[in-house]
């Protein structure tokens, strides 16, 4: 009798059920797919839990800049350049904390530049383009301003003693079309200033004068001013006109 060899089965010669074909194709996905790394959640960084130090530190780092002012030479009459400002304020945009807690360092921190004839009914960061919100003005604490002395000043003196008495920081940048041209007339509402903490004077104007003029500033209301010596003629004009 012979012998013949048994079929060979192919394991798909049965007919698979759809569980079979489940664990078939799952090998094969297995096999043809690289593996999935596990997903993990991402946490939000508590920002609100740091000490408040570290997050005024932090606000300050976004929201304040330390650029110098890039002004021009005294002879100038150019504005002086746009200072670039670095700064990141979407943080405030974050959260109603964020903003009430930053809006103080943005507005209070920086240096604002006043209007050459309307002071701080229009203020504005450096830049005629970068106008400050009406209502946020009262948080500035910081100035900077340009006096022109060869020309007549459209503000009154107690407009200026009003807007800066108290200030954290006083920069006068003093400037004229040529040396000698016009008095110090113009500067006449900043010898009412009082109680600035940090008072600069600087440009077309004497030392002397520019020192006395910062004291004065930074002098406390009813206290005692020195009197003021002569300074090569400027200020003997400038108290004789």
């Amino acid at each position: 009798m012979a012998h013949t060899k048994p079929p060979i089965l192919s394991p798909f010669s049965t007919p698979l059920t759809s569980i079979d074909w489940l664990l078939v194709s799952n090998r094969l996905q297995t096999v043809t797919q690289p593996p999935t790394r596990p997903q993990t959640s991402i946490m939000p960084f508590p920002f609100h839990d740091l000490p408040g130090e570290i997050r005024n530190q932090i606000l300050r780092e976004l929201l304040t800049h330390t650029t110098a002012i890039i002004t021009r030479s005294a002879n100038q009459l150019a504005p002086p350049k746009p200072t670039p400002l670095n700064l990141t304020p979407n943080i405030l945009i974050t959260s109603w904390r964020n903003y009430y807690e930053g809006l103080s360092i943005l507005y209070g921190e920086n240096t604002f530049q006043a209007h050459p004839s309307y002071l701080t009914s229009v203020l504005f960061a450096m830049d005629p383009h970068r106008l400050v919100v009406a209502h946020h003005a009262h948080l500035i604490r910081r100035f900077h301003i340009r006096v022109r002395l060869d020309c007549d000043p459209f503000f009154g003196n107690e407009r200026v003693k009003e807007v800066f008495s108290g200030a954290e920081q006083l920069e006068v940048e003093v400037f004229r079309a040529s040396w000698g041209i016009g008095g110090y007339e113009a500067l006449d509402g900043f010898t009412s200033v009082r109680a600035v903490k940090r008072a600069r004077v600087h440009g077309s104007v004497g030392a002397k004068f520019a020192t006395w003029l910062k004291e004065v500033m930074e002098t406390q209301e009813g206290a005692e001013i020195r009197v003021l010596e002569s300074d090569e003629g400027f200020v003997d004009r400038y108290w004789d006109r």
